[in-house]
């Protein structure tokens, strides 16, 4: 019941950064698929973040399991070309947007095997390092 509060926030937001692409990134990568974040974001007792990869577009948000309130959500597209990976933020929500959206936000990335680990500096100049499990 609580992830149907935020399933249709979270899909009306890819529906929006759909949109706004231009379809440039169809092409398919080994990190399309959700994932789910391990460490890195500090996240209130109960939260969960979730990251949907696909076809060049990129969607996140951050939820309260009990409620099914979001605390955070953006998204737009990406590129991954070795260990290189850009998102492009089009949309995020008010607590994250400051200095990232209309920007791309550069990291270097390692996969190993269900799980992949984000590191880079955000144009907002904050330091990110995350650790992503595979959901499906």
């Amino acid at each position: 019941m609580k992830i149907l509060f935020a399933l249709p926030i979270t899909l009306a937001a890819v529906a929006v950064a759909w949109s706004q692409t231009t379809g440039r990134h169809a092409k398919k990568s080994q990190l399309d698929g959700v994932w789910e974040l391990l460490s890195g974001q500090p996240l209130p007792k109960g939260a969960r973040d979730i990251k949907i990869l696909s076809a060049g577009h990129v969607m996140f948000v951050a939820y309260d399991t009990e409620t099914g309130k979001p605390l955070y959500t953006g998204g737009g597209t990406y590129i991954l070309n070795g260990s290189s990976y850009t998102e492009h933020m089009d949309f995020a929500s008010d607590v994250i947007a400051t200095g990232l959206v209309g920007k791309d936000q550069q990291f270097t990335v390692k996969l190993d095997g269900d799980t992949f680990t984000q590191t880079g500096t955000l144009t907002n100049g904050k330091p990110l390092s995350e650790v992503w499990k595979r959901v499906n």
